[in-house]
């Protein structure tokens, strides 16, 4: 953090340095890059801290002091390299810089006057998301504490969650096992700041502890790869075959579960918390936390596919691979994007398997103890204030115990079934979502010395649909919920919880 040192002396601070010649004729300055300071304004700087120096002077510190305030401009006034040049400007004044001495702090402040041009100038607040945006996203972040949301999504049993445990092995009735993974889904206020994400709300069909899925036959997920600019589809065992992790005992069938994320996408009305001459959008990112396993991440969306390995440590982002660059994905609201609904029609014409508003997060398992393993390391998200709303929503569920539905916040009265029928006539409250990639943010690296370290154990795939709150959340929305999950029971050759040990959704 750039740190300015404040530029007026303590009350009886000794004047230091040698005493002026009168009329030394210097010559002028050298021409150097714009906002170079002159003899006189160096001047002018150290005799605000107190240090006397003349015109032959400031030319012989000149170039220290240029030093200076190039490092003070890049990296601030605390930078060592500040601090290295006024040691040496002290040195070329005759002045004492040794233990006890305020000199190079008071050099270090006149750099600091040089560098505001008159004077530290207050640095301006970040921009602050407009406040319809603001309330928005606070609003949709925290739907789970809607009492008449809850109450509908009770009346399915389905669970809201903030961390969703995309486990591919854990013990009978237990949290723990030997590939665990948390996976949460991280939504920026401002997209330029992966500090402001949030985590989103995700609808499952069942609750963390009970774990329901599917088993679904592996070349049922497909892989979408883009190639001089046009899309292959691959199924997944294919695509696991080209990247050296192929199983013969393992990829017949996958793991799969099925989840909704609600995530808060701006309206065309709300402004100011993404590029100007862009759809509105909300960026967002995954992250995942494998504990002690190492997994291969692959995400497909209708634009392409990505690929990270992870492992133990901490949550792990995972971004979109943009030609090399790594980019946060967006959400926007379907009819705004009108390339991604037109680039879906087109797919959908080649006989493709592609949704703007899916996002598929596919886990493949490494062999643990595999040697020459190096991890992505893309990113951690902002955990210390998303993590305790994620824990506020752990302990109400607990409360509620293991497999049941949680219960309503008591903050409004649910819905009468006298109005079911009206709420059947009302607009549908969630909206489809169209799932892109916003801005590059930096290098991309996946990791590397995967090939050929497959451990033989099951993958799961995590099938995730984008939705987006636009009105009141009616008992249509949950309809439409429970007919997407139906819609993956049809691709399924059992369906239960291997960790409680119940079959049959």
């Amino acid at each position: 953090m750039k740190r300015i040192l404040a530029s007026s002396l303590a009350a009886g601070l000794t004047l230091l340095g040698v005493q002026p010649q009168e009329k030394t004729s210097v010559p002028p300055p050298p021409p150097g890059e714009r906002g170079e300071p002159d003899h006189g304004q160096i001047i002018q700087a150290f005799a605000k801290q107190g240090i006397r120096v003349n015109g032959a002077e400031a030319a012989g510190i000149r170039p220290n002091v240029l030093l200076a305030l190039r490092e003070a401009r890049t990296h601030g006034l605390g930078n060592s390299k500040v601090d290295f040049a006024a040691v040496e400007i002290a040195r070329d004044l005759g002045l004492d810089a040794g233990p006890g001495s305020n000199t190079v702090k008071n050099i270090v402040a006149a750099v600091g006057w040089l560098a505001g041009q008159g004077g530290p100038r207050p640095q301006p607040p970040p921009p602050q998301p407009p406040p319809e945006w603001s309330r928005y996203f606070d609003e949709t972040t925290n739907l789970w504490r809607q009492g008449d949301f809850m109450s509908l999504l009770n009346e399915k049993a389905f669970h809201p969650v903030k961390i969703s445990w995309e486990d591919i092995g854990r013990h009978q009735g237990s949290v723990w096992g030997d590939r665990i993974s948390d996976v949460g889904i991280w939504v920026r206020k401002d997209e330029g700041d992966p500090a402001s994400a949030r985590l989103a709300l995700s609808v499952r069909r069942d609750s963390n502890f009970r774990d329901k899925v599917l088993m679904v036959p592996a070349d049922k997920i497909k892989v979408h790869q883009r190639q001089g600019g046009r899309t292959v589809e691959k199924t997944l065992p294919e695509r696991l075959r080209e990247l050296g992790l192929a199983s013969q005992a393992r990829d017949r069938n996958v793991i799969v579960s099925n989840q909704f994320a609600v995530v808060p996408v701006p309206a065309r009305g709300m402004e100011g918390a993404w590029p100007q001459g862009v759809p509105p959008r909300a960026a967002f990112t995954f992250s995942i936390f494998p504990y002690g396993s190492t997994n291969f991440v692959i995400t497909d969306v209708i634009e392409g596919s990505s690929e990270a390995l992870v492992g133990p440590g901490t949550h792990q982002l995972l971004y979109a691979n943009v030609e090399g660059q790594k980019a946060p994905f967006t959400a926007s609201r379907a009819e705004d994007r009108q390339d991604l609904l037109r680039l879906e029609r087109e797919l959908k014409a080649q006989g493709m398997d592609v949704d703007v508003q899916r996002y598929y997060l596919i886990q493949v398992p490494i062999r643990k103890g595999a040697g020459g393993i190096q991890l992505a390391n893309l990113g951690t998200p902002p955990m210390a204030r998303a993590f305790a709303e994620a824990n506020v929503m752990a302990v109400a569920s607990a409360g509620a115990g293991a497999g049941q539905p949680v219960p309503a916040p008591p903050a409004s009265a649910p819905l009468k079934k006298d109005d079911a029928a009206k709420a059947a006539r009302e607009r549908e409250g969630f909206s489809r979502v169209a799932i892109g990639h916003g801005e590059a943010e930096g290098p991309y690296s996946p990791g590397s010395g995967w090939r050929g370290q497959r451990a033989e154990e099951p993958i799961r795939v995590t099938v995730v649909y984008f939705v987006t709150p636009v009105g009141k959340v009616t008992r249509r929305d949950m309809e439409r919920f429970s007919a997407a999950f139906a819609q993956w029971d049809k691709e399924a050759i059992w369906g239960g919880s291997f960790v409680t040990k119940e079959s049959g959704m």
